[in-house]
């Protein structure tokens, strides 16, 4: 994550700078940006301390931009905002939510404006390096073959548990089930699966050879609202099914656009190998040397 170390070099380095007694004095008439002790610290010294010792990071970042502005004017790539909204969901649920995403900030000594900005920009990085690709005739049909098994929508169950120790508990949380109990209330009492408990049980969809084979023997055998029993080695399961979905092959002609993007993915070079051809094919000419 090149550019937020950039960034983050000039948050925290800037803010640690030690000037010798010198270029603390400002002359008459400076703008002074601070004091210590009475002695002023003008706003020219501190903005040339800033480009004598991080101009060129800075530099380096803008001419980058500019590249990148290019290359997608060129290539008629644009930044896909929804995209990257559902991107960056993913991203937050990785990070254990919004309370995990804070603490990540504050890890990395970061903004959330800055962290956003990073992805936006590895985002049409990304978008700019599959442009790139060529896709042959023919490609994307044997691509789809080499990973039909991806695509393909596996046999699901969308399915809830409660567990227990015993045969004869799961008998009487299912009973109580059966006579109108509330999923969410048992299981958050008498569930022994810490994971589920909080959530009424709920497992999610899970496709075979997700679950134990006894777990899913039941599952896949129960119908949409039934309930069941099975024991693993974890314990006793009491179980429902909210939904089933078939097994369904996918068809190439349904998925067309995401299967050239993922064989454009394989293909394409990784960002920074993707910076770096287009630094090296662009014409750059720096006019500017630090203050020394």
């Amino acid at each position: 994550m090149k550019k937020i170390n950039v960034v983050l070099l000039l948050l925290i380095l800037t803010l640690s700078l030690i000037a010798s007694p010198a270029t603390l004095l400002a002359d008459e008439g400076d703008q002074v940006v601070a004091t210590v002790n009475g002695v002023a610290i003008s706003k020219d010294v501190f903005q040339a301390t800033l480009e004598a010792q991080y101009g060129s990071y800075a530099l380096q970042e803008l001419i980058q931009n500019e590249i990148i502005r290019q290359k997608a004017d060129a290539l008629g790539v644009s930044f896909n905002a929804e995209a990257f909204a559902e991107m960056y969901d993913l991203v937050v649920n990785q990070l254990g939510g919004v309370q995990g995403l804070q603490m990540f900030l504050l890890q990395n000594n970061v903004t959330e404006e800055v962290f956003i900005g990073q992805l936006q920009w590895n985002m049409l990085l990304d978008d700019l390096s599959r442009a790139e690709v060529e896709v042959p005739e023919g490609a994307l049909e044997e691509f789809f073959e080499q990973n039909r098994s991806y695509y393909d929508e596996p046999e699901t169950v969308e399915v809830s548990h409660i567990l227990v120790d015993t045969e004869e508990e799961a008998n009487e949380v299912l009973a109580l089930l059966k006579n109108g109990g509330d999923l969410l209330t048992l299981a958050s009492e008498r569930s022994l699966d810490p994971g589920t408990a909080s959530q009424g049980g709920y497992l999610g969809v899970v496709p075979r050879g997700y679950t134990v084979p006894e777990f899913e023997e039941m599952a896949f055998s129960l119908l949409v609202g039934e309930w069941g029993i099975a024991e693993s080695n974890y314990g006793w399961h009491v179980i429902t099914v909210h939904t089933k979905n078939e097994a369904k092959e996918a068809v190439l002609a349904d998925i067309a656009a995401e299967v050239e993007r993922d064989y454009r993915g394989s293909k394409a070079l990784d960002l920074q190998s993707y910076l770096y051809k287009l630094e090296q094919e662009a014409n750059v000419e720096v006019l500017w040397a630090p203050q020394q």
